[in-house]
């Protein structure tokens, strides 16, 4: 009887200090993937199978500090144009020369095989092989996709609303090889963190690339890549003045 009246106490005593804890902790239990109603283990597959299922864009990919060398002397500030899956895209890309200091644009268009582009001081069209540029965007979609996938430790964040899309804002990390495909010359090793900001149906809206990519990079420098009009008709032809 005694023995049996002292593991009721026992029981008792236990049940009163797990009730104590409970209510007196002030920080809530956050699931693994951070955000409360946000699947982790879900959401990223999503976003990788719609960025396999891409079929055009308009994007941009920008500097938000620092620049990427082009060549010796020539800094890449930003890119954009549009991309049409599986083999064409066009893009405008805006640089600065170091000495003397100015300006420079330069326009490619690819389709297949063959790419045209400005020349750097006339602007007049030359044709070459698409092989000799320094970037490949026209599997895009294929792309982000290998990069959605090679995140670390994703965690959503919070709800936000982004150029006028609800979003969810999604931070990890990654390594500077696996961005080796959407930046040129990108280094083996480098952590970089990575933000990104898909909409309810998993289509990757914005992403923010911080850190070191490149060897040159300074260790401040912040990439951002924008997609826009997601799966609209693009077209895409050789400039009518580029030669034959």
């Amino acid at each position: 009887m005694v023995v049996e009246l002292r593991l009721r106490a026992l029981v008792a005593v236990l049940a009163v200090v797990g009730l104590i804890s409970a209510c007196g902790s002030s920080t809530p239990t956050e699931p693994p993937g951070g955000l409360p109603g946000i699947d982790i283990e879900f959401a990223m597959p999503q976003a990788v199978d719609q960025l396999l299922a891409l079929k055009s864009a308009a994007f941009s990919l920008e500097h938000l500090e620092g620049s990427t060398v082009l060549v010796p002397g020539i800094l890449m500030t930003k890119v954009s144009g549009e991309v049409s899956i599986p083999d064409r895209f066009k893009v405008t890309v805006e640089a600065e020369s170091e000495f003397p200091k100015s300006y420079l644009e330069i326009r490619i268009i690819t389709i297949g095989d063959t790419a045209y582009m400005t020349d750097i001081f006339t602007g007049r069209w030359n044709k070459i092989s698409a092989g000799t540029l320094p970037f490949n965007l026209s599997g895009l979609g294929q792309t982000l996709a290998g990069i959605i996938e090679s995140v670390q430790q994703p965690r959503a964040i919070r709800v936000e609303r982004l150029n006028g899309i609800d979003t969810v804002l999604i931070k990890g990390q990654i390594v500077s090889n696996n961005l080796s495909e959407l930046v040129p010359g990108s280094a083996e090793g480098f952590p970089v963190e990575l933000e990104f900001w898909l909409d309810r149906g998993g289509l990757l809206q914005q992403v923010l690339i911080i850190g070191r990519v490149v060897a040159t990079d300074i260790p401040e420098t912040v990439r951002k890549l924008t997609l826009e009009n997601i799966n609209q008709p693009v077209v895409i032809e050789p400039p009518s003045d580029a030669p034959s």
